[in-house]
C-alpha cells in the first residue's frame, strides 16, 4: 500500500504538472527566530513561500492561504460567508490527541490569520526537531514562523491597493417548499405509525398545488433562505505601504482596512444595524536603526481593530433556523390590519404592521434578524516588540549579542443589546381575527459580557558567534527565553527556557547540527517542571563533491540530509493537576436516619506529583535536489514520529475505589509516519515566462496504547487502530420484507420495518449491540493532501492558477443532513430517494420523524460519504502598465487584476455539501470570492 502511495504521489509531482501558481522555495536564506540560515546550509525539513505573489488573493483569513502551497499543511475549512473564516490546519496530520501548530510571527507567539497579507514578507513552516527542539514543549507538532516586512534603503515607495471581494455562498442545502414539505411528511407520519389525524390533509395540500387566490398568512410558503439570506454579499479591502529608508534608518509603515456588508437581508426598520456586517482596521510600524556601526535597533509596532455587528442571536443560529424552518411553519409576520385580538380579546399592537409568527416549535427566523435586537463584538489588539542587536568584534570578530522584549495585548467584550419579543399564532381557521400570543416584547438589554483580557511577554537574550578558517565553518548561539500569557480570569501561564545550537560545516560539503533546550513549564511539580529536549542534524551536498563535478551542469545542487530529536508537547494538560483538590458540593453524601442527601467535599481532582509532558520522538531524512540550471527544484522527506507519555483518562481506575473524579495520566502512546515532496520548475521562452508546480503530502497514524478498559473483542478497542477515525455499525444495505428481518439477527434499537438499515453481525451472536461496532472510514483529516499550480506571464500580463485536492478523507452525514425533519425541521431534495414499498431501489431508508436513538440513526457506514476532492482554489489574471504609459507623473507602477478563490470543487454526487463540510451544516457556508483590484505605486 505504502509503495502505492509513493507512486502516487511521483505521478501528481511528475505527470500532472503540465496543469500546474508558483510555491516556490526561497532559494536564498531561512529567516529563524534565532539566526537567519542559509537554506543550501539548512539540515532540516522546511518549506518558504514568498507572500507578494500572493497578497491580493480574495482570502480574508491566511490559514486559507497555505493549502495545497505547503507539502506537510493539512487543512480544512468548515466556516464562510463572515471574516475570520478560519482553517484547522496540522503539520504532517494527526500526531497525538494534544494537538496545535506552534505560530510565530516575526518570533513571537501570535495568531497570524487576521495578518494582512501586504504586511507579510514569507511564511516559513518548519516540521521536524532541528528547530522545534529549542521551543521544548511548545512545538511538538511544527511551527509556522511568519516574517513582516522591513524598510529598505531608498527614497520613499508608497503602494496603494483597492480591491473589492464578491463573496458567493456555496454548498447549500437545498429545502423543499410547501407542497412537497407536506406530502413527505404525511408519508414519514405513515412509517412512524401515526394516525391521519396528525397529517395534513387533501384539502390543505391542495391550497399549495393552486396558490390564486390563496391567503398566504394562512397557507404560507416561504423561500426562507431566498428572502433573508443574500446569494452574494461584498467586502472591501483597502491596504497602503509605506517603504523607504537611509543608511542609517529603514522604515516599513503599513495600514489597511477591511469592511463587509453582511450576508443576511434585513428590513432595516430601526435605526440600528442587525445584519452580520464586520469593519476591521489595522496598522503596522517596523523601524530599523543603526544606532552606531555596531549597533542595531528594531522597534516593530502593530495593532488591529475588529468590530463585528451580529443579529440578536447569532449569526449562526440565524443562518441555522433559515436552512431548517419548513416552508408551511408559519409566515415571517402576520399584517397588522389593525382587528387582530389575542387570546383574552385584548387588542393587539404591533411595531411597523408587522406581528411576528411562530409555533412553538422552531424559531421564526424573520424575527430572529428583525425583532431580536442586535451585538456587538470589539476586539483590540496591540503588541510592540524591540531588539537591540550589538557586534562585539573587540572580543572576538563574528561575536553578537542580542535582547529583544515583546508585549502584546489582547481585549474582546460583547455588547448585547437584544431583546425578547412576543410572538403570534393562528391556530382556529374559523376565527382568523385571533391571534394566540406567546410572550411578551421586553425593552431591548444593555450589558457587556464575554469580556476578555489577555497579554503575553517574551523575553530573548541571546548571544551569537560564527567562524570560518579556511574549510571550516562554525556557528553557534545560545540563549534564555522567558515567555508569559495572561488572562484575567487564571494566574499566568509561564515558560522559561535555557538553549543552544551548534552547527560545523566543513568545505559546504558535509555539516552537522546540535541542538538542546532546558525547558521549566509551570504546570507541573516543581521537581519536574524542567526538562532536556535535543536534537542532532546531518546534511551531505553531494553535489559539492569533486566527482560530481561532470554533472554539475545537469543537477546543481544536490543535498542529503536527515534529523532525530526527541521534544516535548504539553497542550492539553491540565493545569497544576500534581496537587489534590477537595470541593464542596451540595447533595453528595446519603446518611442519617431518614438517609437523606448531606452536603460535603469531595476529592474532585486527584494529586498526580508524577504528571509530566508528552514525550515525541522524531525521525526525518530527505533530500533536495536543483536541476537544468535551477529551473527545476525538488524536494522530499520521510518522517516517522513516536508518542508516549500522552495524557489522557485513566478508565481501567474504577469508581468503586471511591472517587468520583476522572483520572488522567500520562499512559497514552502513538506512533505517525508519511512523506511529502514538491516540484518546481521555472522557464521562458523568449517574452513568456512560466512556472510549473506540484505538493504531496501523506501520513498515517496508529494508537498504540491508552486507557480504556479492556474489551471482550480487539475491535472495540482503540489501541490498534487509527486516531480521528469514526467507529459504528457496518450497514449491509436495507430489509426488504419482513421475513428477511426475522431471518436475520436481531438489532436491538427500536422495531424494525422493511426499508430500515440493516447491520452486520460482527461477532456472530446474533444481536447486533455495541460489540458488533467497528472502523467506518477514514476520518475528517485527509490523509492525502496535494496542490498543483502553474504561472505565465507575458509581457506586462501574468496567469496564476492553483488546484488543490484531498483524498483518504470521509465526511459523516448527521443531524439535519441525514435525517429528514430533524429536531422539527425541513426535508431537502437530496433526502427523497427513500425506500418505500413500491420502489424498494431508493437507496435512502424509510423516511421518519423520529430519529433520536433508533435503528436508522445508530452511527454507522450508511452515513459514511467519501469527500474526497478537487478544488480550483485560486486563479489570477493581472495587467501592469507598461512604465512608457504613466509619463512624467508620479505614478512608478500600476496593476489591474482580477482573482478568485474556492472557483469550483470535483467531487462525489452522493456528498450533499462541500466537501470540506464536517457533515452537518451547522455553520455559515463556504464561499466563493471574486475580486476586482488595482494597485498603485508611487
Amino acid at each position: 500500500m505504502r509503495k502505492k502511495r509513493v507512486l502516487f504521489g511521483l505521478l501528481i509531482l511528475l505527470i500532472n504538472s503540465s496543469f500546474v501558481i508558483s510555491a516556490q522555495q526561497d532559494k536564498d536564506t531561512l529567516n529563524l527566530p534565532f539566526k537567519d540560515v542559509p537554506f543550501a546550509n539548512f539540515n532540516g525539513a522546511s518549506f518558504t513561500i514568498k507572500m507578494d505573489d500572493y497578497k491580493n488573493l480574495p482570502v480574508t483569513n491566511l490559514t486559507n492561504l497555505l493549502s495545497g502551497l505547503v507539502p506537510g499543511y493539512f487543512s480544512y475549512q468548515t466556516s464562510g460567508g463572515t471574516v475570520n473564516e478560519s482553517s484547522n490546519f496540522w503539520l504532517r496530520g494527526i500526531r497525538t490527541n494534544a494537538e496545535g501548530v506552534l505560530v510565530l510571527v516575526d518570533g513571537q507567539e501570535r495568531d497570524f490569520g487576521v495578518l494582512s497579507s501586504h504586511e507579510i514578507e514569507s511564511v516559513t513552516v518548519l516540521k521536524d526537531a532541528l528547530a522545534s527542539a529549542l521551543y521544548g514543549t511548545r512545538a511538538a507538532n511544527g511551527i509556522i514562523l511568519v516574517n513582516t516586512k522591513k524598510g529598505r534603503q531608498g527614497k520613499t515607495v508608497v503602494d496603494l491597493t483597492v480591491q473589492l471581494i464578491n463573496q458567493k455562498p456555496i454548498g447549500l442545502l437545498k429545502p423543499l417548499g410547501a407542497l412537497e414539505y407536506a406530502r413527505h411528511y404525511n408519508e414519514a407520519l405513515k412509517y412512524d405509525g401515526s394516525g391521519e389525524s396528525n397529517m395534513y390533509s387533501l384539502y390543505y395540500i391542495e391550497q399549495y398545488r393552486n396558490r390564486n387566490g390563496v391567503n398566504d398568512e394562512i397557507y404560507p410558503d416561504v423561500n426562507w433562505l431566498d428572502d433573508y439570506f443574500k446569494s452574494s454579499s461584498w467586502v472591501q479591502k483597502y491596504n497602503l505601504n509605506v517603504t523607504g529608508g537611509t543608511n542609517k534608518t529603514k522604515y516599513f509603515i503599513n495600514g489597511g482596512f477591511l469592511t463587509q456588508n453582511g450576508m443576511f437581508i434585513p428590513d432595516n426598520e430601526f435605526t440600528y444595524n442587525t445584519n452580520n456586517t464586520t469593519n476591521r482596521f489595522n496598522l503596522r510600524s517596523n523601524l530599523q536603526v543603526d544606532v552606531t556601526p555596531t549597533t542595531l535597533l528594531n522597534l516593530d509596532l502593530y495593532g488591529w481593530y475588529d468590530k463585528q455587528n451580529r443579529p440578536g442571536g447569532d449569526s449562526y443560529g440565524l443562518y441555522n433556523s433559515l436552512i431548517t424552518t419548513p416552508a408551511n411553519a408559519f409566515p415571517p409576520y402576520y399584517f397588522d390590519n389593525g382587528e387582530y385580538i389575542d387570546q383574552d380579546g385584548n387588542l393587539i399592537q404591533s411595531i411597523n404592521k408587522k406581528l411576528p409568527a411562530g409555533n412553538g416549535l422552531v424559531s421564526n427566523p424573520w424575527a430572529m434578524l428583525n425583532r431580536n435586537g442586535y451585538a456587538l463584538f470589539n476586539q483590540v489588539y496591540g503588541s510592540f516588540r524591540v531588539k537591540l542587536t550589538q557586534d562585539l568584534p573587540f572580543i572576538a570578530k563574528g561575536l553578537k549579542a542580542s535582547a529583544v522584549l515583546s508585549m502584546d495585548s489582547y481585549t474582546s467584550a460583547l455588547t448585547n443589546r437584544t431583546k425578547d419579543y412576543a410572538y403570534y399564532q393562528l391556530v382556529d381557521l374559523n376565527n382568523p381575527d385571533v391571534l394566540r400570543r406567546t410572550g411578551n416584547d421586553q425593552r431591548m438589554r444593555n450589558s457587556v459580557t464575554n469580556q476578555n483580557s489577555q497579554s503575553k511577554t517574551s523575553l530573548d537574550l541571546q548571544l551569537s558567534y560564527d567562524k570560518k578558517i579556511d574549510d571550516h565553518a562554525i556557528s553557534a548561539f545560545a540563549f534564555y527565553n522567558q515567555y508569559e500569557f495572561t488572562n484575567q480570569k487564571s494566574i499566568p501561564s509561564r515558560y522559561q527556557t535555557i538553549g543552544a545550537w551548534l552547527n560545523y560545516d566543513y568545505s559546504n560539503k558535509y555539516s552537522i547540527d546540535l541542538i538542546g533546550s532546558y525547558q521549566g513549564v509551570y504546570k507541573f511539580a516543581p521537581d519536574n517542571r524542567f526538562g532536556f529536549f535535543p536534537s542532532v542534524a546531518a546534511g551531505w551536498t553531494i553535489s559539492n563533491e569533486e566527482f560530481f563535478e561532470s554533472l554539475q551542469e545537469y543537477v546543481s545542487f544536490f543535498k542529503l540530509r536527515s534529523s532525530y530529536g526527541i521534544v516535548g508537547n504539553q497542550k492539553g494538560i491540565s493545569e497544576f493537576y500534581y496537587m489534590g483538590r477537595l470541593n464542596s458540593t451540595n447533595n453528595i453524601y446519603n446518611f442519617g436516619n431518614n438517609m437523606q442527601n448531606q452536603g460535603g467535599y469531595v476529592e474532585d481532582i486527584i494529586a498526580n506529583p508524577n504528571l509530566t509532558w508528552e514525550k515525541a520522538r522524531q525521525f526525518n531524512a530527505g533530500t533536495s535536489l536543483a536541476l537544468f540550471n535551477n529551473r527545476l527544484h525538488f524536494t522530499f522527506d520521510y518522517f516517522y514520529d513516536d508518542r508516549d507519555d500522552m495524557y489522557m483518562p485513566n478508565n481501567k481506575v474504577t469508581s468503586l475505589l471511591g472517587t468520583v473524579a476522572t483520572i488522567e495520566e500520562n499512559i497514552g502512546k502513538m506512533h505517525s509516519s508519511g512523506y511529502e515532496m514538491a516540484l518546481s520548475w521555472n522557464s521562458n521562452f523568449g517574452d513568456i515566462g512560466y512556472n510549473l508546480g506540484a505538493t504531496y503530502s501523506f501520513y498515517e497514524n496508529m494508537i498504540d496504547k491508552t486507557g480504556e478498559v479492556d474489551e471482550q473483542y480487539p475491535w472495540l478497542l482503540s489501541a490498534g487502530y487509527p486516531r480521528g477515525i469514526r467507529r459504528g455499525y457496518n450497514a449491509i444495505g436495507l430489509f426488504e420484507s419482513y421475513e428477511e428481518i426475522a431471518a436475520s439477527p436481531t438489532q436491538t434499537f427500536s422495531d424494525v420495518q422493511p426499508g430500515d438499515i440493516r447491520y452486520e453481525d460482527i461477532n456472530g451472536d446474533g444481536i447486533i449491540d455495541r460489540n458488533d461496532q467497528v472502523v467506518i472510514g477514514y476520518g475528517d483529516v485527509p490523509r492525502i493532501f496535494y496542490g498543483i499550480n502553474a504561472g505565465l506571464t507575458y509581457k506586462n500580463i501574468g496567469f496564476n492558477i492553483l488546484f488543490q485536492g484531498a483524498g483518504d478523507v470521509t465526511t459523516y452525514l448527521s443531524g439535519k443532513v441525514a435525517y429528514p425533519f430533524f429536531s422539527n425541521g425541513t426535508i431537502y431534495e437530496h433526502q427523497l430517494d427513500y425506500w418505500t414499498a413500491e420502489d424498494q431501489s431508493n437507496p435512502l431508508p424509510n423516511i421518519s420523524r423520529l430519529y433520536s436513538n433508533v435503528n436508522n440513526s445508530q452511527s454507522s457506514s450508511f452515513w459514511i460519504r467519501d469527500s474526497k476532492y478537487l478544488r480550483l482554489k485560486n486563479v489570477e489574471v493581472y495587467y501592469d502598465l507598461p512604465t512608457h504609459l504613466l509619463g512624467r507623473s508620479s505614478i512608478s507602477g500600476l496593476r489591474l487584476f482580477v482573482n478568485g478563490y474556492n472557483l469550483y470543487a470535483w467531487y462525489n454526487d452522493d456528498l450533499p455539501l462541500d466537501p470540506e463540510d464536517r457533515g452537518n451544516s451547522d455553520t455559515m457556508p463556504l464561499t466563493r470570492n471574486i475580486s476586482f483590484g488595482l494597485s498603485v505605486k508611487f
